[in-house]
């Protein structure tokens, strides 16, 4: 399940246990959340994020309604606003791990590497074994020709979680921008034995 869609499955359980709905205004957030999700379902983006923003005018400082706003922003291509409800998010939010993580998409997508970078090595600090912490820092490195800090991240990951073969491939790639070309071939294939039609895997191969 969408780590979103599970939260909003999780909030609405919230509101309909216990006792009830406490308020009118309780059950408008609870219909509109259901909405929102129905409509992204549909690939109605545009009108699953009116309905989130809808709940923030009703409760600006409700953690779901801004972790899924940033959601839908980055959906939408809109990064600017995709970081900006992601922070609010992580405000709110200040020990989680949860939305710094997120956050970390719309930097990337926007290229905003030094900001990703510094996210996500404090990330990766506090949360060393976890894997998107752990994979993005080492993309991070990598987007940024750091290939010797990639090298090192991909190989860290790898050790946790050594099925990964995502890792594989992008230490194949670090090693081929290194000039590493055996090392580079010997990933590749790593790779290949195991997703026979990964294409960018033949694309590192043949690019050797």
């Amino acid at each position: 399940m969408n780590a979103h869609r599970f939260l909003a499955a999780f909030v609405l359980a919230a509101f309909l246990t216990g006792g009830g709905l406490a308020t009118a205004g309780d059950e408008q957030i609870a219909s509109l959340f259901s909405s929102s999700y129905e409509k992204e379902t549909a690939g109605q983006i545009d009108q699953s994020l009116a309905d989130v923003l809808k709940i923030l005018r009703l409760s600006p400082n409700q953690y779901i309604a801004n972790y899924r706003a940033a959601w839908l922003y980055y959906l939408k291509g809109s990064y600017d606003n995709s970081v900006k409800f992601y922070e609010k998010a992580a405000s709110l939010k200040s020990g989680a791990i949860e939305p710094r993580l997120a956050l970390l998409l719309p930097l990337m997508a926007a290229e905003n590497w030094s900001k990703a970078q510094s996210i996500a090595e404090d990330l990766n600090a506090k949360a060393p074994t976890n894997y998107y912490a752990g994979s993005r820092l080492a993309y991070i490195y990598y987007a940024q020709g750091k290939y010797a800090e990639a090298e090192r991240q991909y190989k860290a990951v790898l050790a946790a979680y050594p099925s990964e073969y995502e890792m594989t491939l992008g230490l194949g790639w670090t090693y081929l921008k290194m000039g590493r070309k055996e090392d580079a071939r010997a990933a590749f294939n790593e790779v290949l034995t195991i997703r026979a039609d990964n294409l960018s895997a033949r694309t590192g191969l043949e690019s050797l």
